[in-house]
């Protein structure tokens, strides 16, 4: 009752805490939809804002700008473009190398996890051989008590009825069991010692245990007040050296397991040869109850052989009354004689009787012994089973340890990981300050051009015709603009897509949290219906107690029932063991169930810190987005102050330098794409592993099926033995009731020889008078009858003795087949149970086959997705290229026709000096003319 109490207890914390993690789920999907929505806003207002800028600074400042300053600026991002290219190759390619680092990793652990499945595979392939080795020595053991029977039998039938031989042959029956009894008591002795061994050893183990669990903390706690830089170098050498410790230390306790298993092997073995002596003192026990039976037939006919003499010597007494009167003397002789007769007879009488209070109290002994050696063995059993549940106690333990171990080398994994993000921050930090030092840069070389720009104005004033043929290129620009816009709002509806993917694979996720609560229902109704199997074998121990509460009665002459009795007992007892077998095989395979379903929650939340620490990041790069586009948006302030005064040349370059920035931005979306592309491969690499370890849990659940088949079948076999045990109660009842009859006919003639002997006894007395000497004899003739009265009456107490233990050994067996009915039905229901059980996991696995299809149809699709982004993106490297080609060429032809302007205003200005100078001389000459005339 304790056991099931606890196993009640411990279903009971399975449920809250079941029911705590899902409420830890729902608030976890609460908070996961509120944060969502809130990326959705901030996602809708980056494009709000990002079209206002459009709008205010890019269509209005195009027309004021020269395509000189265009050109300028085109060249000078086309440098910083080229720039920031291979600086994202490089890094692709040390990610490509990391990446590698990473995957030879695991390869060595998923080895190393082979490994261990493996040596797991060998040992229950070993145990499993040793079952059937045990099952077929259990057949073998079978058939020699059936051959055994036989001889017994023939031998029974063949003995000799002699009374010297059969008192030869108990003495040495008896002198062969009181050796084979010493020897059992001294294999008791030594299995005791031998379990106090294993006793020890499995305390010693758990002291071991316990000081690896305080090794393991200390060296945690170690690590963890270690540095971060130690700990890359450190911790993994650390690691190796725990894990191979781990190793020796599992290898030892498998070791130390099957050591344990070889002397389990031992003790079953001596636990059979002790049984195989029980039967054998058993069938010991019947011969000697079949002697006693042929000694008693003895007696009846000797008995019987008495009577007909006395009888006889009835008729001759009455032929001595009519010959009183010619021969007394002869009569006195004869009278004489038949004293002596009847003497001998009640000694041999005597003797038989001695004989049978001798064999009574060996056969009380013989039952003592028996009982003993019972108790030993029941004692032994518990025993066994103790270190059995000692070492499926280790065994989960070792399975924890294994667990730990997985756990501290996922830690390890993401700690790694971890550092290994740290470093990309820190590289795209310096990539931000570099790429904020290079704005400085060209803030200030802007600032010079804008002061060569003015100079530059001063002396364009006289080519404004050709400055409308430069707008008019500045338009076709502003619709080239137009065009990419176009082509980043289709990219946003690409992303747009990609989110729609990435709640797809949300729901997903949800849908297998469902599947896994069905399954923790499943297992819920799994463990209702143990605890209603449970209670079977408790009922089942409380009727086993009192069929042993009732006190064994001494044996009695008719000892074929005792046998009868004791031959049905072990069958029911090796019936109720077997059910017992089956209940603690289906409570392990509930629990290995129960194992898989908490290594799949562990997964899960594996996942989920994998999700949410993704999250994190995507989170903090989005802050650091935002904090550069707020600086950004203030050095666009500052630019577009700037261009106020300055040239157009600004204006574009801002374009040019927004367009740049949100190219950016789209290589650091794909980039991040396709990390999550890659996370997602391996998890879909996870879950094929998963998978095939559940079809390898499947395969072993169907041999265990398979094996409980097996055992319904050999119980169905015992359940065809105790029918023909019931047949043969049958036929001893028949025998009974024949016996009974004949004990009525005796009965009938001793009432014949009663009335015989009072009509002797009045002869007697009449003839008193003449014969004094008869009537002496005739007294001591009627002691005689009187003795022999007193012993029927004896016989006939016994016999009543014998029918109340019959019907006793009647209701008994009507019990038991009630307590049969009962269990075949409950056997049936467990049948049917199971088989509904294994109808919901076919169903499940058939689900969860179709969820992978659809699984990988997505990751189809998406990789098909990706492959034409892929290929967009490279059509619009291209065509970039393409257009920055054409540029280069427009470029220079522009810098000829400036050359070609500067020249014609060169000439033009030194036309101008030549004339100013001519018309400096001519107004001096017409002073001096006018000079002249005045004077």
């Amino acid at each position: 009752m304790r056991e099931v109490e606890n196993y009640v207890g411990h279903v009971r914390t399975l449920t809250e805490a079941r029911d705590a993690l899902a409420t830890e789920y729902e608030r976890e999907n609460e908070q996961l939809r509120m944060e969502f929505t809130q990326l959705q806003l901030e996602h809708e207002s980056q494009k709000k804002e990002v079209e206002e800028m459009l709008e205010q600074e890019g269509l209005l400042d195009i027309a004021h700008s020269s395509p000189s300053e265009q050109v300028a600026y085109l060249l000078v991002e086309r440098s910083t473009l080229l720039e920031k290219t291979e600086a994202l190759e490089q890094q692709l390619d040390s990610s490509s190398c990391l990446d590698t680092l990473w995957a030879a990793q695991p390869q060595s652990r998923t080895e190393e996890q082979a490994r261990d499945s493996a040596l797991c595979a060998c040992a229950e392939c070993h145990w499993h051989e040793a079952v059937h080795r045990l099952q077929a020595a259990h057949g073998e053991i079978r058939r020699l008590t059936e051959e055994l029977n036989a001889q017994k039998t023939r031998h029974s039938k063949s003995a000799p009825t002699s009374a010297e031989t059969l008192k030869e042959e108990m003495e040495k029956v008896k002198e062969s069991e009181m050796s084979e009894l010493q020897k059992a008591r001294e294999q008791n002795i030594r299995l005791d010692k031998e379990i106090l061994a294993l006793r020890n050893r499995v305390r010693f183990l758990d002291s071991e245990r316990t000081i690896f669990l305080e090794r393991e903390k200390k060296e945690t706690a170690k690590s963890e007040e270690a540095s971060v830089l130690e700990e890359g170098n450190s911790d993994h050498e650390d690691n190796q050296a725990l894990h191979k410790r781990c190793c020796q230390v599992v290898e030892s306790i498998k070791c130390q397991n099957a050591q344990l298993l070889h002397k389990l092997h031992k003790l079953e073995r001596e636990h059979e040869d002790l049984v195989e002596r029980n039967e054998e003192l058993e069938s010991l026990l019947g011969e000697t109850q079949n002697q006693t039976k042929d000694e008693r037939e003895q007696f009846e006919c000797e008995v019987d052989e008495l009577r007909k003499k006395i009888s006889h010597l009835e008729a001759e007494l009455t032929q001595a009354q009519e010959s009183l009167a010619m021969a007394n003397g002869k009569a006195t002789k004869e009278a004489v004689e038949c004293q002596e007769v009847l003497k001998t007879h009640q000694e041999k009488v005597d003797v038989l009787e001695n004989k049978l209070l001798e064999e009574k109290e060996w056969r009380k002994q013989l039952v003592c012994d028996l009982e003993v050696t019972q108790n030993a063995l029941k004692e032994e059993k518990k025993e066994l089973q103790n270190s059995k549940s000692e070492l499926l106690r280790l065994y989960s333990e070792l399975q924890v340890l294994r667990g730990a171990a997985e756990e501290r080398d996922v830690l390890h994994v993401t700690h790694e990981r971890l550092q290994k993000e740290n470093v990309l921050l820190e590289t795209k930090v310096s990539e931000l300050s570099q790429e904020c030092e290079q704005l400085n840069q060209l803030l200030t070389e802007e600032k010079k051009h804008e002061e060569k720009c003015l100079a530059s104005r001063r002396v364009c004033t006289k080519a404004a015709a050709k400055e409308r043929l430069l707008e008019d290129r500045s338009q076709s620009w502003e619709k080239e603009r137009e065009q990419l816009c176009l082509k980043l709002l289709e990219s946003n509806k690409k992303m747009e897509e990609l989110e729609k993917q990435i709640q797809g694979n949300h729901e997903e996720k949800q849908l297998l949290w469902e599947e896994n609560a069905q399954l923790r229902k499943d297992i819920l109704a799994l463990r209702h219906q143990l605890n209603t199997s449970s209670t079977v074998p408790v009922r089942l121990k409380h009727e086993a107690s009192f069929g042993e509460i009732h006190p064994h009665k001494p044996q009695s002459p008719m000892g074929s029932t005792d046998g009868d009795v004791k031959q049905c007992s072990p069958g029911g007892k090796a019936a109720t063991q077997q059910q017992h077998e089956q209940l603690q095989q289906l409570r392990q395979d509930l629990q290995r169930v129960q194992n898989l379903c908490s290594s799949a929650e562990k997964e899960l939340r594996y996942e989920r810190e994998k999700n949410l620490e993704l999250k994190k990041h995507n989170i903090l790069l989005q802050q650091e987005n935002i904090k550069t586009k707020a600086e950004l948006r203030q050095a666009q302030q500052k630019l577009s102050d700037a261009s106020k005064t300055c040239s157009s040349l600004t204006s574009q370059w801002e374009l040019s330098h927004q367009k740049v920035k949100e190219l950016e931005l789209q290589l650091l979306k794909q980039s991040q794409a396709m990390k999550q592309q890659s996370s997602l491969a391996e998890k879909l690499a996870q879950e094929k592993a998963r998978v095939a370890e559940a079809e390898k849990t499947i395969t072993e659940l169907q041999r265990k099926l398979k094996e409980s088949r097996h055992q319904v079948q050999l119980s169905e076999t015992h359940i065809l033995g105790r029918k023909q045990l019931e047949g043969e109660v049958r036929e001893a009842r028949e025998n009974e009731m024949k016996v009974q009859r004949q004990f009525q006919e005796e009965q009938r003639k001793r009432k014949l020889l009663d009335q015989q002997v009072e009509e002797f006894q009045q002869q007697l007395r009449q003839s008193h008078e003449k014969e004094m000497e008869l009537t002496q004899a005739s007294a001591e003739l009627q002691v005689q009858y009187q003795q022999q009265e007193a012993r029927l009456q004896v016989l006939e107490e016994e016999k009543r003795t014998l029918s109340n233990e019959h019907l006793h050994c009647q209701k008994y067996s009507q019990k038991l087949s009630e307590q049969l009915l009962a269990l075949q039905q409950e056997k049936e229901t467990l049948h049917s149970e199971f088989g509904h059980i294994m109808k919901q996991v076919d169903i499940s696995i058939r689900k969860h086959n179709e969820r992978k299809l659809r699984h990988k149809a997505k990751l189809r699709r998406a990789k098909e997705t990706f492959i034409s982004e892929v290929k967009q993106r490279d059509m619009r490297i291209r065509h970039l290229e393409d257009e920055i080609k054409l540029l280069k060429t427009q470029a220079e032809k522009e810098h000829g026709l400036i050359r070609q302007v500067t020249a014609a205003n060169e000439g033009l200005h030194q036309e101008k000096r030549k004339l100013l100078q001519r018309l400096h001389d001519v107004e001096e000459e017409e002073r001096s003319n006018k000079l002249t005339l005045s004077t």
